[in-house]
């Protein structure tokens, strides 16, 4: 389950402990979230829907696995009513306190210092109400690849892994993962490329064999179908091959984000992709399917704020995932027709 979708506060916060809750009934064990979702209030939500599972014995803690992120310089909801109050907020939060450095920002808002990465740890813990945070990734760090190039990129991640192995360390964080966008799928010939390879070298290099790089979080849907598709990186026999190839071979739980692209495939799916999972009762259950079956998927990640989408999406659950025969005859089927 994830928490992206919504407004700060108010109905959301409501509607996201309800869903949260009814996800557990029905099933659910993973649940996904980032400071900068919905300026933090999201993992407060989230939070308050898990103590409450955990005072009232509908889960055990060791039965969730809780997976939030960092990056975005983020605003709290509770102490930022307006733009004039927002920026007096970062600028206290974080450059004063030199946690994070102006210039060396992208986009104005996204910061890739360890020293921010761990003040996040910190914050997120709170804002769950966790002791410990089973997974932490570091959020769209392809955006220093674009513009910092490859060199500089290298080294500031270097330095945001050392600190997270700490953080591993000190119990703050089970372990530690990367929440990408476009920066694994661009062709390994072209600027942004990240290349998996790379990273488990440097993860290797500052955390040893048993560093705690774990997971990887990647776009795949039916709109969006690269992570499987495209031969974007180079594996270790040195030969193109599709990030979920490549992962397959270093033992990555892979998860899987934005399965319905934001809503809009949950209506008007073509009829050769309804033709594939007959068993299935509406588009966003299709999509689901579709994004789960993909050989080395562990999670899929969907977005439930509504009763109704939680109860929708989790029937998939009721099905064994889709054959590897059943995805190549969808991707035949769109190489065949252009419009598909």
């Amino acid at each position: 389950m994830g928490t992206r979708s919504g407004v700060p506060g108010g109905r959301d916060d409501l509607a996201y402990r309800t869903a949260a809750l009814r996800a557990i009934e029905l099933g659910a064990n993973v649940f996904d979230s980032s400071i900068s979702y919905r300026m933090q209030t999201s993992e407060r939500a989230l939070g308050s829907a898990l103590r409450r599972a955990f005072d009232t014995g509908l889960a055990e803690r060791d039965e969730i696995y809780v997976v939030t992120k960092g990056g975005y310089l983020t605003v709290d909801a509770e102490h930022a009513q307006n733009g004039a109050d927002a920026r007096r907020y970062l600028i206290r939060a974080y450059v004063d306190t030199g946690l994070v450095d102006p210039n060396e920002l992208v986009n104005g808002n996204h910061a890739l210092e360890p020293g921010f990465m761990v003040d996040q740890i910190v914050r997120s813990r709170e804002n769950l109400g966790l002791e410990v945070i089973d997974l932490y990734c570091v959020e769209n760090p392809e955006l220093h690849l674009w513009a910092k190039g490859p060199t500089e990129f290298w080294k500031q991640l270097g330095r945001v892994i050392e600190a997270l192995e700490t953080e591993v360390a000190n119990g703050s964080i089970g372990a530690y993962g990367l929440s990408t966008w476009t920066g694994l799928l661009v062709p390994h010939a072209e600027r942004g490329h990240l290349a998996v390879t790379e990273l488990f070298e440097l993860a290797l290099e500052i955390g040893g064999a048993d560093h705690h790089l774990r997971a990887i979080q990647v776009p795949y849907s039916v709109a969006m179908g690269e992570a499987l598709g495209l031969p974007s990186q180079f594996g270790p026999a040195a030969r193109q091959q599709s990030l979920f190839e490549t992962l397959a071979e270093t033992g990555t739980t892979v998860m899987t984000t934005a399965p319905l692209v934001q809503g809009r495939a949950t209506r008007g799916l073509p009829p050769f992709l309804r033709e594939a999972f007959p068993e299935l009762e509406t588009d966003a259950q299709r999509c689901l399917q579709f994004a789960r079956s993909a050989p080395g998927v562990t999670t899929t990640l969907v977005g439930m704020r509504e009763l109704a989408h939680v109860e929708e999406n989790l029937r998939v659950a009721e099905f064994e995932p889709a054959t590897a025969e059943v995805l190549d005859s969808l991707y035949r089927w769109a190489e065949s027709d252009p419009s598909a």
